[in-house]
């Protein structure tokens, strides 16, 4: 009887435990939605105040929606959508450089989102410096669409789906017989391979860390620290390619053309355009 209690104890434990955990969630999810209904109202109340041409009012808006929106994501709740309004919010707020960070943020997340490049390209328009990253042909894009306009996840999830349609047309042949599945195998076998050089590419890219300049000028330097001198000038909004970091301090390869201040002659244009930016100035994306 004693032993049959015991049991009995246990087994609610265990059930108390997933009712509250499960409600513990419930809970977060609740949480969330509502700030980010509270955070999308101040923002709203934002453009309201800036059509009203009250000033003070939008400034005070847009930095409560941004307080709001940090929330969501310091609580762990990452979504392209939140990403997106904060580079709203800090456009709103006269903050391009931030403001190219969330949208780059929230493109990894929403590949196929318009508005996202459409926002980015506008904003560039009146960067100081002119980027030198190449564009990427139009009739690539088209060619290569699933890699330009499917996320990293929806391209692993694809090619999971691929591998058993292969695995299952090539049991189906050898148990089945089913002879007219060699051709298709060979499809599925194709794609599967285009598929895996796809995500393999698209991860490589996307694990290169980016980063972008936060502040009104950033002076790039010789070496990791204020006693090296200054090698050229970089404006708020230019993106860059992390190489490394040190203690404060990241070497970055920058994607604007960039003239060098003690003009190396003999340098190549990968050196010549590689420095030292201080953490603080530099948004990773």
């Amino acid at each position: 009887m004693r032993q049959k209690n015991i049991l009995i104890i246990i087994i609610l434990s265990f059930v108390f435990l997933f009712e509250g955990n499960y409600l513990t969630e419930v809970f977060a999810r609740d949480n969330a939605a509502d700030i980010f209904f509270r955070a999308n109202k101040e923002y709203s109340a934002g453009q309201k105040a800036v059509s009203e041409k009250k000033k003070e009012d939008a400034i005070g808006k847009f930095e409560q929606a941004v307080s709001l929106y940090e929330q969501l994501l310091e609580s762990g709740f990452i979504n392209g959508q939140i990403y997106y309004n904060l580079g709203n919010a800090h456009y709103r707020l006269g903050m391009p450089g931030k403001a190219i960070m969330y949208y780059r943020r929230a493109e990894k997340l929403l590949p196929r989102d318009a508005d996202i490049k459409a926002n980015i390209s506008l904003l560039k328009r009146d960067f100081v410096e002119r980027e030198t990253i190449g564009q990427t042909p139009e009739i690539l894009r088209v060619a290569c669409f699933w890699y330009f306009y499917l996320s990293l996840n929806e391209i692993t999830v694809i090619t999971i789906y691929m591998y058993f349609a292969l695995i299952a047309s090539i049991l189906s042949i050898i148990f089945l017989r089913l002879q007219w599945l060699k051709k298709m195998s060979v499809v599925f076998a194709s794609c599967f391979l285009v598929l895996v050089i796809s995500l393999g590419m698209k991860a490589h890219n996307q694990s290169a860390e980016m980063g972008v300049v936060v502040v009104g000028e950033s002076k790039i330097r010789y070496g990791p620290g204020e006693e090296y001198g200054p090698r050229f000038e970089i404006h708020e909004g230019a993106e860059v390619r992390i190489i490394e970091e040190e203690d404060k301090w990241c070497k970055v390869y920058v994607f604007v053309d960039v003239e060098d201040i003690h003009d190396d002659e003999g340098k190549k244009e990968v050196e010549s355009k590689t420095g030292w930016i201080p953490k603080s100035e530099l948004g990773k994306i």
